[in-house]
């Protein structure tokens, strides 16, 4: 295989977005192979800590290949930038769908190209994150992708592509036994409601989003209208618009909290070119044309039956970790110095068969992927003629009186490391104890005002 790109191309790849592993570049070139096109660059933490513990040449560590096992492919791999791509493509697709996930290609570049990359795009990324990692140039490899904020790929648009990205978080209450009883608030509150507490204590976001992932996952249309509602009120980092590749609505990289009127005005200019009508704004037809496609294309029912894969919880599924890994369990240790819960309920989850704890890590660990990942919604506007001879997907908004081609994909289903599973029990607590205490600082508050209309009367 020759070396894809040299260090004269970084030229022709433009910012897209990041997250907390990868870089996202478009490619805005004029070469057939590319065109329609993006790439993801592994990252680089800037203070040096990336302990991979004890890993092979394919990054995999020993407890891990234990755990991947029956996925030949990926544990036999000796490169550790081909395995991820393995990952998606023998473990994610298969659950999700192969409609619906696009594991992309490996393409070799030279070391200089990457320099290249992140000498242009440092000043297009927001400052927190690259004072946080940067390209890891170290690699010889990136991963190319269709870019699917497009519709045609290899070849100029015939038509705007309208593309939205979502982040839907994790579209179910847990009802694990091992939840602690000072915890059984998370079988009543979602995770991202009570995680959005902790993120506006720690300035991460400005104002409380109304979004409910349990609206968007429920298959009901009304409730589904309710969450994009949500999210485009407060887009945050779970809700971004592209039209023809380029970024219209949302955050790139860090989130915006609101969309302001101003930021609607300017929105509603962009949706003038996709849709037609003039009765009414064009942003309420936007969000009725996405809460149409997640209800039409059923592909969140997929993906919850992946999140579901998380039984126990990560008050369950912590115990094996330290069982798998061989140490003396440090959650049970530290339950045993508490007065709140006991070690002894969670004796069973150390009782279990080894292979039944592979079982449970691998099944929270691809759970955890499908908790954070995206699903891509493309649209294209059509009509009747071409809609009956398309190979995608047509809905019809009523609304608008339009017809529309569209396409889904899930997008960020990475390899989450096992590792993290103490990073998970870890954040876990923090936003227990975040929310805890806020409810209570509300119960308190609640009972100040009562006592004092009573002394009123």
């Amino acid at each position: 295989m020759e070396i894809g790109l040299e260090p004269k191309d970084a030229v022709d790849w433009s910012y897209r977005g990041e997250g907390a592993v990868n870089l996202v570049l478009a490619y805005t070139g004029s070469s057939p192979s590319f065109l329609g096109k993006m790439m993801r660059i592994q990252k680089m933490p800037n203070d040096g800590k990336e302990d991979n513990g004890n890993t092979s040449g394919n990054g995999l560590t020993s407890h891990e290949k234990v755990i991947w096992g029956e996925c030949k492919e990926v544990v036999s791999c000796q490169n550790k930038e081909i395995v991820e791509f393995l990952f998606v493509k023998h473990v994610m697709r298969p659950l999700l769908g192969h409609k619906h996930v696009n594991p992309g290609m490996r393409l070799l570049v030279a070391k200089e190209f990457l320099e290249s990359v992140e000498n242009i795009v440092t000043s297009q990324r927001p400052s927190w994150r690259a004072d946080a990692a940067c390209v890891d140039t170290n690699r010889n490899s990136v991963l190319l992708m269709d870019d699917l904020t497009l519709f045609a790929h290899g070849r100029v648009e015939d038509k705007p592509c309208l593309s939205v990205e979502i982040k839907p978080k994790c579209g179910f209450l847990p009802s694990s036994s091992f939840i602690a009883q000072e915890n059984v608030i998370k079988k009543g509150k979602t995770r991202f409601e009570m995680h959005q507490v902790l993120k506006l204590q720690e300035n991460e976001i400005s104002e409380i989003s109304e979004y409910d992932p349990l609206d968007l996952f429920s298959g009901s249309k009304d409730r589904i209208h309710k969450a994009i509602r949500a999210l485009y009120a407060t887009p945050q980092n779970n809700f971004r618009v592209f039209l023809n590749g380029s970024l219209v609505f949302g955050g790139l990289g860090g989130g915006t909290c609101k969309t302001t009127s101003k930021v609607e005005q300017d929105f509603e200019h962009i949706l003038k070119d996709i849709i037609k009508t003039k009765d009414g704004p064009r942003a309420n037809h936007f969000i009725e044309l996405v809460a149409e496609t997640v209800y039409t294309s059923g592909v969140l029912d997929h993906l919850l039956d992946v999140q579901k894969l998380d039984k126990y919880n990560i008050e369950g599924a912590i115990h094996v970790y330290y069982d798998l890994i061989n140490q003396p369990c440090k959650v049970c240790k530290e339950l045993e110095k508490s007065t709140k819960s006991s070690a002894s309920q969670f004796s069973s989850m150390h009782l279990i068969p080894m292979d039944e704890k592979v079982n449970v890590l691998k099944e929270f660990l691809i759970s955890a992927t499908a908790k954070d990942c995206s699903v891509m919604i493309s649209f294209r506007s059509t009509n009747d003629v071409i809609s009956r001879s398309s190979s995608h997907s047509n809905l019809h908004l009523e609304s608008a009186k339009q017809e529309f081609d569209y396409k889904v994909h899930f997008i960020d289903l990475d390899m989450r490391p096992l590792k993290k599973m103490e990073v998970y029990y870890e954040l876990d607590k923090k936003i227990m104890k975040t929310y805890l205490e806020m409810m209570k600082k509300k119960e308190a508050l609640l009972g100040g005002e009562r006592r004092a209309q009573r002394q009123c009367f």
